[in-house]
């Protein structure tokens, strides 16, 4: 049986299949939390078993973090 994605919840097929945070992903579903980026494994950050942007802390944007994440998540520069 193959599994459910993390965002949608619809069957994810071998040829979409993203596996990563634990959790399996469409290639599509897997973005960032906060801007909506479509990310890969070359390009996140996860926090809490979700997937965030390394354009978040590359570029410093804390007033985005703060403005679209629910508080009591840590600054994307602490996350690893």
């Amino acid at each position: 049986m193959n599994p459910q994605c993390a965002r949608c919840g619809k069957v994810v097929y071998p040829t979409e299949k993203v596996n990563c945070l634990d959790k399996y992903w469409h290639k599509g579903c897997f973005h960032c939390e906060v801007c909506k980026m479509a990310l890969n494994m070359n390009n996140y950050k996860g926090y809490e078993k979700k997937p965030y942007c390394n354009a978040l802390l590359l570029e410093g944007l804390e007033g985005y973090w703060d403005q679209y994440v629910p508080s009591g998540l840590m600054q994307p520069s602490l996350l690893e």
